[in-house]
């Protein structure tokens, strides 16, 4: 009993310590802009050109600027990969017949070889 009483007065005390922490955060200046803006996310993404077997012409916006452009098969194994600070804007990539994944950062493209 008495143990009881005692892990009240301790939850008690914790409970009005946390509200009364709480109530002074309210003093507290936040910055202004914790948010990222769109054009900031902008600055860090670029428009790549992907040349496959130096005939087809692949467009894909927003891509990092850093990070690897990543082929995936169908089958999700990986073909090959291209730094993507070495092909800034554009870069050609030889693949053969078959169904493809282009994956940069967070952008995905679907292709098909013939």
């Amino acid at each position: 009993m008495w143990i009881m009483v005692k892990n009240k007065k301790i939850l008690f005390i914790l409970l009005f310590m946390g509200l009364s922490l709480s109530a002074s955060s309210g003093n507290l200046d936040f910055p202004s802009n914790s948010f990222p803006i769109a054009d900031q996310q902008q600055d860090k993404s670029m428009t790549l050109e992907v040349m496959i077997n130096n005939t087809t012409k692949i467009i894909m916006e927003n891509v990092p600027l850093t990070g690897y452009l990543e082929v995936y098969s169908i089958l999700g194994v990986r073909v090959t990969n291209v730094n993507l600070k070495t092909c800034m804007g554009g870069c050609s990539i030889d693949l053969p017949k078959g169904i493809y994944i282009l994956k940069a950062g967070k952008v995905a493209q679907k292709i098909i070889v013939r």
